[in-house]
Protein backbone atom coordinates (compact mmCIF):
# COMPACT_ATOMS: atom_id res chain seq x y z
CA UNK A 1 0.00 0.00 0.00
CA UNK A 2 1.21 3.50 -0.85
CA UNK A 3 1.18 6.20 1.83
CA UNK A 4 0.89 9.59 0.04
CA UNK A 5 1.36 12.89 1.87
CA UNK A 6 0.56 16.27 0.30
CA UNK A 7 1.83 19.10 2.55
CA UNK A 8 0.19 22.45 1.84
CA UNK A 9 0.32 25.78 3.60
CA UNK A 10 -3.00 25.24 5.39
CA UNK A 11 -3.63 21.48 5.35
CA UNK A 12 -1.76 18.22 5.01
CA UNK A 13 -3.72 15.73 2.92
CA UNK A 14 -3.04 12.05 3.55
CA UNK A 15 -4.01 9.26 1.18
CA UNK A 16 -3.59 5.49 1.04
CA UNK A 17 -3.56 3.80 -2.37
CA UNK A 18 -3.81 0.21 -3.48
CA UNK A 19 -2.68 0.28 -7.09
CA UNK A 20 -4.44 3.41 -8.39
CA UNK A 21 -7.42 3.16 -6.00
CA UNK A 22 -7.61 5.68 -3.16
CA UNK A 23 -8.62 3.47 -0.21
CA UNK A 24 -8.77 6.16 2.50
CA UNK A 25 -7.85 9.76 3.08
CA UNK A 26 -7.88 12.40 5.81
CA UNK A 27 -6.40 15.81 6.54
CA UNK A 28 -4.35 17.47 9.27
CA UNK A 29 -3.62 21.11 9.92
CA UNK A 30 -0.19 22.15 8.62
CA UNK A 31 1.73 23.50 11.61
CA UNK A 32 5.51 23.85 11.81
CA UNK A 33 5.27 24.08 15.61
CA UNK A 34 4.17 20.46 15.99
CA UNK A 35 6.78 18.01 17.19
CA UNK A 36 7.76 14.80 15.40
CA UNK A 37 6.08 12.63 18.05
CA UNK A 38 2.87 14.65 17.80
CA UNK A 39 2.64 14.18 14.05
CA UNK A 40 3.56 10.50 14.38
CA UNK A 41 0.77 9.95 16.91
CA UNK A 42 -1.77 11.79 14.74
CA UNK A 43 -0.78 9.87 11.60
CA UNK A 44 -0.86 6.51 13.38
CA UNK A 45 -4.14 7.17 15.21
CA UNK A 46 -6.01 8.58 12.22
CA UNK A 47 -4.75 5.84 9.92
CA UNK A 48 -6.12 3.23 12.34
CA UNK A 49 -9.38 5.18 12.65
CA UNK A 50 -9.81 5.03 8.86
CA UNK A 51 -9.19 1.28 8.78
CA UNK A 52 -5.58 1.34 7.58
CA UNK A 53 -3.03 -1.14 8.94
CA UNK A 54 0.26 0.74 8.69
CA UNK A 55 2.12 -2.58 8.58
CA UNK A 56 0.86 -2.98 5.00
CA UNK A 57 2.55 0.24 3.80
CA UNK A 58 5.32 -0.60 1.32
CA UNK A 59 6.02 2.87 -0.05
CA UNK A 60 5.75 6.53 0.93
CA UNK A 61 5.73 9.66 -1.20
CA UNK A 62 5.79 13.22 0.14
CA UNK A 63 5.00 16.33 -1.86
CA UNK A 64 5.43 19.58 0.02
CA UNK A 65 5.34 23.35 -0.49
CA UNK A 66 6.17 23.95 3.20
CA UNK A 67 9.86 23.13 3.83
CA UNK A 68 9.53 23.90 7.56
CA UNK A 69 7.10 20.97 7.90
CA UNK A 70 8.66 18.50 5.45
CA UNK A 71 11.53 17.29 7.64
CA UNK A 72 9.25 16.87 10.66
CA UNK A 73 6.77 14.81 8.64
CA UNK A 74 9.54 12.61 7.25
CA UNK A 75 10.75 11.82 10.74
CA UNK A 76 7.19 11.19 11.92
CA UNK A 77 6.58 8.79 9.04
CA UNK A 78 9.74 6.87 9.95
CA UNK A 79 8.23 6.21 13.38
CA UNK A 80 5.25 4.36 11.93
CA UNK A 81 6.70 2.57 8.88
CA UNK A 82 10.05 1.37 7.58
CA UNK A 83 8.91 1.73 3.96
CA UNK A 84 11.14 3.76 1.63
CA UNK A 85 10.27 7.43 1.27
CA UNK A 86 10.31 9.40 -2.00
CA UNK A 87 10.17 13.19 -1.75
CA UNK A 88 9.07 15.16 -4.80
CA UNK A 89 11.76 17.61 -5.81
CA UNK A 90 14.42 18.39 -8.43
CA UNK A 91 15.55 15.26 -10.24
CA UNK A 92 12.35 13.32 -9.63
CA UNK A 93 10.62 11.74 -12.63
CA UNK A 94 7.31 13.49 -13.28
CA UNK A 95 6.32 11.83 -16.55
CA UNK A 96 6.01 15.09 -18.49
CA UNK A 97 8.32 17.76 -19.97
CA UNK A 98 8.72 20.91 -17.87
CA UNK A 99 9.10 23.87 -20.21
CA UNK A 100 9.70 26.81 -17.87
CA UNK A 101 12.77 28.97 -17.25
CA UNK A 102 14.09 26.75 -14.43
CA UNK A 103 12.43 23.33 -14.12
CA UNK A 104 13.92 22.98 -10.62
CA UNK A 105 11.55 25.73 -9.48
CA UNK A 106 8.45 23.66 -10.21
CA UNK A 107 6.56 23.13 -6.96
CA UNK A 108 5.59 19.67 -5.79
CA UNK A 109 1.93 20.71 -5.83
CA UNK A 110 2.04 21.70 -9.50
CA UNK A 111 4.03 18.59 -10.41
CA UNK A 112 1.39 16.42 -8.74
CA UNK A 113 -1.67 18.15 -10.20
CA UNK A 114 -0.11 18.10 -13.67
CA UNK A 115 0.75 14.39 -13.42
CA UNK A 116 -2.77 13.55 -12.25
CA UNK A 117 -4.42 15.67 -14.96
CA UNK A 118 -2.42 14.00 -17.71
CA UNK A 119 -3.38 10.58 -16.32
CA UNK A 120 -7.08 11.34 -15.90
CA UNK A 121 -7.81 13.88 -18.67
CA UNK A 122 -4.90 13.96 -21.09
CA UNK A 123 -3.45 16.92 -22.96
CA UNK A 124 -3.94 19.76 -23.51
CA UNK A 125 -5.61 20.93 -20.31
CA UNK A 126 -5.91 23.96 -18.05
CA UNK A 127 -5.88 23.28 -14.31
CA UNK A 128 -6.89 25.41 -11.33
CA UNK A 129 -6.02 24.40 -7.77
CA UNK A 130 -8.15 26.57 -5.48
CA UNK A 131 -6.27 26.23 -2.20
CA UNK A 132 -4.43 28.64 0.09
CA UNK A 133 -3.25 30.22 -3.14
CA UNK A 134 -5.06 29.80 -6.44
CA UNK A 135 -2.61 28.09 -8.79
CA UNK A 136 -3.40 27.95 -12.50
CA UNK A 137 -1.44 25.57 -14.73
CA UNK A 138 -1.26 25.10 -18.48
CA UNK A 139 -0.53 21.76 -20.14
CA UNK A 140 0.08 22.13 -23.86
CA UNK A 141 -0.92 19.79 -26.68
CA UNK A 142 2.39 17.91 -26.33
CA UNK A 143 1.64 17.08 -22.69
CA UNK A 144 4.21 19.54 -21.33
CA UNK A 145 3.76 21.84 -18.37
CA UNK A 146 4.43 25.31 -19.83
CA UNK A 147 3.64 27.63 -16.91
CA UNK A 148 0.65 29.39 -15.44
CA UNK A 149 -0.40 31.99 -12.89
CA UNK A 150 -0.64 32.26 -9.10
CA UNK A 151 -3.31 34.40 -7.41
CA UNK A 152 -4.12 35.03 -3.76
CA UNK A 153 -6.47 32.26 -2.66
CA UNK A 154 -10.10 32.71 -1.65
CA UNK A 155 -9.57 32.51 2.11
CA UNK A 156 -6.47 34.69 1.83
CA UNK A 157 -8.51 37.33 0.01
CA UNK A 158 -11.39 37.13 2.49
CA UNK A 159 -8.96 37.46 5.40
CA UNK A 160 -7.36 40.51 3.80
CA UNK A 161 -10.74 42.22 3.47
CA UNK A 162 -11.73 41.32 7.01
CA UNK A 163 -8.66 43.10 8.35
CA UNK A 164 -10.27 46.39 7.33
CA UNK A 165 -12.36 48.16 9.95
CA UNK A 166 -16.15 47.92 9.64
CA UNK A 167 -16.05 44.95 7.26
CA UNK A 168 -17.63 41.77 8.63
CA UNK A 169 -16.17 38.30 9.11
CA UNK A 170 -17.53 36.07 6.35
CA UNK A 171 -17.19 32.59 4.92
CA UNK A 172 -17.73 31.39 1.34
CA UNK A 173 -20.55 28.94 2.04
CA UNK A 174 -23.60 31.19 1.71
CA UNK A 175 -25.57 31.54 -1.58
CA UNK A 176 -24.03 34.11 -3.88
CA UNK A 177 -25.31 36.80 -6.23
CA UNK A 178 -23.21 39.06 -8.40
CA UNK A 179 -24.73 42.24 -6.96
CA UNK A 180 -24.38 42.20 -3.19
CA UNK A 181 -26.97 44.03 -1.08
CA UNK A 182 -24.84 44.24 2.07
CA UNK A 183 -21.15 44.36 2.96
CA UNK A 184 -20.80 40.62 3.52
CA UNK A 185 -22.48 39.71 0.22
CA UNK A 186 -20.44 42.32 -1.64
CA UNK A 187 -17.26 40.78 -0.25
CA UNK A 188 -18.33 37.26 -1.18
CA UNK A 189 -19.28 38.39 -4.65
CA UNK A 190 -16.00 40.21 -5.15
CA UNK A 191 -13.83 37.37 -3.92
CA UNK A 192 -15.64 34.26 -5.20
CA UNK A 193 -16.97 35.62 -8.47
CA UNK A 194 -13.73 37.52 -8.88
CA UNK A 195 -11.84 34.21 -8.71
CA UNK A 196 -14.24 32.57 -11.15
CA UNK A 197 -14.02 35.45 -13.61
CA UNK A 198 -10.22 35.53 -13.27
CA UNK A 199 -10.08 31.84 -14.09
CA UNK A 200 -12.34 32.29 -17.12
CA UNK A 201 -10.31 35.24 -18.31
CA UNK A 202 -7.01 33.43 -17.92
CA UNK A 203 -8.43 30.42 -19.77
CA UNK A 204 -9.12 32.59 -22.82
CA UNK A 205 -5.70 34.22 -22.61
CA UNK A 206 -3.97 30.83 -22.28
CA UNK A 207 -5.83 29.43 -25.27
CA UNK A 208 -4.83 32.40 -27.39
CA UNK A 209 -1.21 32.53 -26.22
CA UNK A 210 -0.59 28.78 -26.65
CA UNK A 211 -2.97 28.21 -29.62
CA UNK A 212 -4.93 25.67 -27.61
CA UNK A 213 -8.18 24.18 -28.96
CA UNK A 214 -11.38 25.93 -27.96
CA UNK A 215 -12.58 22.74 -26.24
CA UNK A 216 -9.44 22.35 -24.12
CA UNK A 217 -10.54 20.52 -20.93
CA UNK A 218 -10.74 22.60 -17.74
CA UNK A 219 -9.92 20.85 -14.45
CA UNK A 220 -10.39 22.27 -10.96
CA UNK A 221 -9.45 20.97 -7.53
CA UNK A 222 -8.61 22.27 -4.08
CA UNK A 223 -10.68 23.00 -1.01
CA UNK A 224 -12.59 25.93 -2.51
CA UNK A 225 -13.31 24.46 -5.94
CA UNK A 226 -16.82 23.28 -5.03
CA UNK A 227 -17.89 26.85 -4.16
CA UNK A 228 -16.84 28.10 -7.60
CA UNK A 229 -18.26 25.35 -9.80
CA UNK A 230 -21.62 27.11 -10.38
CA UNK A 231 -19.77 30.10 -11.86
CA UNK A 232 -17.31 28.22 -14.07
CA UNK A 233 -17.78 27.20 -17.72
CA UNK A 234 -20.07 24.26 -18.42
CA UNK A 235 -18.11 21.02 -18.60
CA UNK A 236 -15.44 22.09 -16.10
CA UNK A 237 -14.30 18.90 -14.43
CA UNK A 238 -13.98 18.86 -10.63
CA UNK A 239 -11.48 16.25 -9.41
CA UNK A 240 -11.13 16.32 -5.61
CA UNK A 241 -7.75 15.46 -4.09
CA UNK A 242 -6.04 15.88 -7.45
CA UNK A 243 -2.62 16.34 -5.83
CA UNK A 244 -2.87 13.06 -3.94
CA UNK A 245 -3.69 11.20 -7.14
CA UNK A 246 -0.75 12.90 -8.81
CA UNK A 247 1.60 11.78 -6.06
CA UNK A 248 0.49 8.22 -6.70
CA UNK A 249 1.33 8.63 -10.40
CA UNK A 250 4.76 10.12 -9.62
CA UNK A 251 5.52 7.39 -7.11
CA UNK A 252 4.93 4.69 -9.72
CA UNK A 253 7.37 6.42 -12.07
CA UNK A 254 10.08 6.47 -9.45
CA UNK A 255 9.73 3.10 -7.73
CA UNK A 256 9.51 -0.50 -8.84
CA UNK A 257 7.52 -1.40 -5.74
CA UNK A 258 3.83 -2.11 -6.12
CA UNK A 259 1.83 0.70 -4.51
Amino acid sequence: MLFAIDIGNTNIHIGFFEDSELRAHFSLGSDARRAVDEYAWMLSSLSKFHGINTATIDGVIIGSVVPSVTKTLREAVKQITQAPIITVGPGIKTGFPIRIDDPAELGADIAATTAATLKKVGAPAIVADFGTATVLSVIDSDGAYVGGSILPGIQMSLDALQNAELLPDISPEQPLQAIGKNSADCMRSGVLMGQALSFCGFVELYKKERSLPEDTPLVVSGGFAEYLLPYLPAGTRHIPLLSLHGLQVIYRLNSKRKA
